[in-house]
């Protein structure tokens, strides 16, 4: 294994000073070790290909770029990585964690994590995995910064989970707001009736409703990060008699803001969008978003929704949300809630398989004809 110090401490060295990324907790030491070193800057985006581009930008600006990001989401990069680095010959260093390489995982990281060695070989970009000794892994450095010198193209490298030591220098942000996302959660069930149907977003979101509010007219997504708004809109236009409540993240929702256009300009009345925003990527490590400095509510309401609140108590939460159902949608609701984790938080394959849950939600709309 490979402490953060040495890993950051090896591409600082060889004039890496720029990183940007979307979290991973495979990254997770890495990330808080750049953000502890004052020489180097860790740029936030909202998902994979914004930080390629940003890479790349970084480099034709001057800067030697590192992008860090969970292999579940390369497809996001594969458009500016084959349109912009590998037309123009920005060769950015990519580190891709190996979710589903060879070993078991989540579904959501299976058909990814056996692909790709054949997608970099597809797209002819070279790549190996990243070694566990530090000795292997700054001899892979050499070879990665010699061949992008020479032909300047990209190269990457896959990383297996346990490659990094823990990190525990860096002090993640943290807010006040009282509610815990489980608990907001829990709020939200007690409101919704047996015939409102719910998209959570992928991680604890999902987690956490399964683990309090568990019926089959839940669709619990397990990947596509981002997503949830997109395929909510989707059920609430092909089933426009009942209600859809998508309960979404801000580092999900800020992955795929413009879905918030979509939604508001076909002005589907049975959607209502709920955000758990405490302000982190907090499934993957805690690290921090955009949302806080990021007008959602605003957003919300110039892109088309009816109604766009913000609350940040269960009293608020439950009358706000209360009202809002009685009225017709589209509707936004951002719920501030702070980054207390809940511990031991089953998770969803433990029940079900992602087959299972689709099956049951489709069978839930045949038979609910309210």
């Amino acid at each position: 294994m490979i402490s953060a110090e040495d890993f950051v401490g090896a591409l600082k060295c060889r004039g890496f000073t720029f990183f940007t990324g979307v979290p991973c907790s495979f990254f997770q030491a890495a990330i808080n070790r750049v953000m502890d070193d004052a020489e180097l800057r860790y740029t936030i985006v909202p998902n994979e290909g914004a930080a390629l581009s940003v890479a790349s930008g970084a480099y034709l600006g001057g800067s030697r770029p590192v992008v860090l990001i969970q292999n579940s989401g390369f497809g996001n990069l594969i458009n500016p990585l084959t349109s912009l680095n590998m037309i123009y010959r920005f060769p950015v260093l990519l580190f891709l964690s190996g979710r589903g390489y060879g070993v078991p995982d989540e579904p959501q990281h299976e058909v990814m994590g056996k692909q790709m060695s054949a997608i970099l070989d597809a797209l002819k970009i070279p790549y190996e995995e990243m070694g566990f000794e530090m000795q292997l892994y700054c001899d892979s450095l050499d070879r990665a910064c010699q061949w992008m010198d020479r032909n300047k193209f990209p190269y990457a490298f896959i990383v297996r989970k346990g490659t990094l030591t823990p990190y525990v220098g860096h002090r993640a942000t943290s807010n006040h707001f009282p509610l815990k996302r489980i608990e907001a959660i829990k709020l939200i069930a007690s409101v919704l009736k047996g015939s409102d149907f719910i998209v959570s977003t992928t991680g604890k979101p999902s987690r956490e409703l399964f683990s309090v509010f568990d019926r089959r007219e839940n669709f619990y997504m397990q990947g596509s990060m981002g997503h949830a708004a997109a395929f909510g809109l989707g059920l609430a236009l092909s089933q426009p008699n009942k209600k859809m409540v998508i309960l979404d993240g801000d580092g999900a929702l800020l992955m795929h803001l413009g879905i918030l256009s979509s939604i508001g300009h076909y002005h589907p009345e049975n959607l209502y969008h709920i955000v758990l925003d405490n302000e982190s990527y907090e499934t993957t490590g805690n690290q921090d978003t955009t949302s806080s400095s990021t007008d959602l509510e605003a957003m919300a309401r110039a892109s088309g929704y009816q109604m766009a609140k913000s609350v940040a108590s269960g009293e608020e939460l439950k009358a706000v949300l209360q009202r809002m159902l009685n009225h017709k949608g589209p509707a936004f609701l951002r719920v501030k809630i702070n980054r207390l984790p809940t511990p031991d938080i089953p998770r969803i394959t433990s029940k079900y398989t992602s087959q299972q849950i689709a099956d049951q939600f489709r069978a839930s709309l045949v038979d609910n004809t309210s």
